[in-house]
């Protein structure tokens, strides 16, 4: 029995370093695999680099503002003269032409008026040419010295009175007719009733009895901030986004205002919505995206290209395959595009991408300064510095 115990303890540790032996060999035989596959990722070791060369262009800056859709003329009408309305011709949401009657005042006392007027103008013409006929009859009595020429005189003057006594009643004829038309209120334009205050029955003073707004002649008032890489200017585009409609209103600037709110900080800007105006209500709220564009060009590079830290702005230009940290004054930045006031000049061969934060200055670059292929290697170098918050 313990030869058969001993010959199945052999045969155990004989099976047990088998197995060891052939894991031994599986491991062995991964780690070169590994080695194999990091080694193909970057067979000479070098690191690529993305670089582009500063271009020339006049971007388009976009500047987000908000505002609201308002009509160009907004008129609160009153009656012109006083007294009790009798009739009003409108209501609200009519829409009326130039000149149509919008209320009516009672002229009953106005047509009083008039007639005094006509009868104390009639009465001063009377006179007149009575006093003419008198002045007349004694100048001839004064030629054949009947007469004396005092006295002529007395009713020569007498005469010009009563001229001016017609006068002055023709202009009060004149007032109350005025204010007898005037009991009639007409619309001064083209318009929509969009609010009305008083009814029939009720006495005319100097409040509003209608709100009117001119027809199709809506614009869009918005308040722009002050703080923009490029000023707003008549004819920049506008693209308007209003509640209700699925796609933008393409407008046009129109006004800007050549004042900056100092509360606010913002500057009022207007775009008319002649082509429009029936798609819109006065009153509705907008965003809307100005797009300013400069009158010349300036340096442009990639966005990537831009290494901002404490505040600042680099561009690392590579000079001579080495790297070196502008400091730049950044303007217009738009979708992929930067553009650089200051600090580069056009044709200068820039770092983009990730790298940017990655590399320090002095870091040397393979640069072949091929347009068309913008990836390079790049060679050894001081260490780069670390990312901010890293």
């Amino acid at each position: 029995m313990r030869p058969l115990l001993n010959l199945l303890l052999v045969a155990a540790l004989v099976l047990l370093a088998g197995a060891c032996s052939d894991t031994e060999t599986e491991t062995s035989d991964a780690l070169p695999a590994v080695s194999a596959e990091a080694e193909a990722a970057e067979p000479d070791g070098l690191a690529r680099i993305e670089i582009e060369a500063v271009r020339s262009e006049a971007l388009r800056a976009r500047i987000a503002a908000s505002g609201t859709i308002e009509a160009r003329r907004l008129t609160p009408v009153a009656a012109e003269v006083h007294g009790r309305i009798v009739r009003v011709h409108v209501d609200v949401g009519d829409d009326v032409p130039a000149g149509a009657p919008l209320f009516q005042i009672d002229p009953g006392p106005y047509r009083m008026v008039v007639a005094e007027a006509q009868a104390t103008l009639a009465l001063a013409e009377a006179e007149s040419r009575l006093a003419d006929a008198e002045a007349e009859r004694v100048r001839v009595l004064v030629d054949q010295s009947v007469s004396s020429k005092q006295r002529w005189d007395q009713l020569r003057t007498v005469a010009e009175v009563s001229k001016a006594q017609v006068a002055a009643a023709q202009a009060r004829l004149d007032r109350a007719q005025r204010d007898r038309a005037r009991t009639v209120v007409r619309a001064p334009y083209d318009a929509s009733i969009v609010e009305r205050r008083a009814h029939e029955g009720a006495m005319a003073g100097m409040e509003p009895i209608l709100v009117l707004q001119e027809q199709g002649a809506l614009e869009a008032i918005l308040d722009v901030p002050e703080a923009t890489p490029v000023a707003v200017r008549v004819g920049d585009p506008v693209r308007l986004f209003v509640e209700g409609l699925a796609a933008p209103i393409e407008v046009q600037v129109a006004r800007v205002s050549g004042r900056v709110d100092p509360q606010t900080r913002t500057y009022e800007v207007r775009a008319d919505l002649a082509e429009a105006g029936q798609l819109v209500k006065a009153g509705s709220y907008t965003r809307a995206e100005i797009e300013p564009s400069r009158q010349e060009p300036y340096p442009v590079v990639n966005s990537s290209s831009v290494l901002n830290r404490d505040g600042r702005s680099y561009l690392l230009r590579v000079t001579d395959g080495v790297v070196e940290h502008v400091p730049v004054r950044v303007g217009i930045a738009v979708d992929e595009d930067t553009e650089i006031l200051s600090g580069i000049e056009v044709g200068d061969r820039v770092v983009a991408g990730e790298a940017v934060v990655r590399l320090s200055p002095g870091t040397a670059i393979e640069d072949h300064g091929d347009q068309d292929a913008d990836r390079v290697a790049a060679g050894p170098g001081p260490a780069p510095e670390a990312e901010p918050g890293t």
